[in-house]
């Protein structure tokens, strides 16, 4: 079975919460991404890319082993 990355929001919180960012801008804003990746990220809309996941590591000396989890994809059932 194929495994998909999450981001680990809750890591994500809690550091940008140590250096003030409460928000999805401020967070954006201090790993120069966009507010609506990082929104889509949190909601879980979407998969990070590397270049978020290195983005949001370097504005937060977080690894990306923290960083990131592995969630099992639903598997297809033919209809």
């Amino acid at each position: 079975m194929p495994f998909r990355l999450r981001l680990r929001t809750d890591v994500l919180n809690e550091k940008a919460e140590e250096v003030g960012d409460r928000t999805s801008n401020a967070i954006a804003k201090r790993a120069g991404v966009q507010a609506s990746t990082i929104t889509r990220l949190v909601a879980g809309e979407t998969t990070p890319t590397v270049a978020t996941l290195v983005a949001l590591g370097n504005a937060y000396e977080i690894s990306l082993d923290d960083l990131v989890a592995g969630a099992p994809e639903a598997e297809q059932v033919p209809a």
